[in-house]
């Protein structure tokens, strides 16, 4: 997992540490997808108790991207969460990830603000909900 997060988030790809930590709070809310026996992508999803769930991460490998993988990946999450009865999955996204934002916007979510500094300096972020 460690090797696409790399490849797909650079500089701002999680560090081990951090995805151990992530796993060991929020495990069971994450999936992940193969492709001829190789990881194909993931999404990383934590849950809170006040009915809010964050997309932490959504990576899906190069050679698998446009098969679908991202989209099953966010709706069977989607479906998860409201079935742990979360009433919102919120998501940050840059706002020059035009793929991401029309992933995000086809299965139900809506952008909501802009944040300049949301990652620190240079780094804004889109932040879009999905109501469920």
């Amino acid at each position: 997992m460690q090797d696409l997060e790399k490849s797909v988030f650079a500089h701002l790809a999680y560090p081990y540490f951090v995805l151990r930590q992530l796993f060991d709070l929020h495990g069971p809310q994450w999936l992940v997808t193969e492709h001829d026996g190789q990881l194909g992508g993931y999404l990383l999803t934590a849950l809170s108790c006040d009915g809010t769930a964050w997309l932490l991460g959504l990576a899906v490998a190069e050679d698998c991207r446009g098969l679908g993988y991202g989209r099953t990946l966010l709706e069977t999450t989607l479906e998860h969460c409201r079935a742990e009865g979360a009433d919102e999955v919120r998501v940050t996204v840059r706002s020059g990830n035009l793929a991401a934002q029309h992933l995000y916007k086809k299965v139900g979510f809506i952008w909501t603000k802009h944040e300049t500094k949301y990652l620190g300096p240079n780094e804004p972020r889109d932040i879009l909900v999905c109501r469920l």
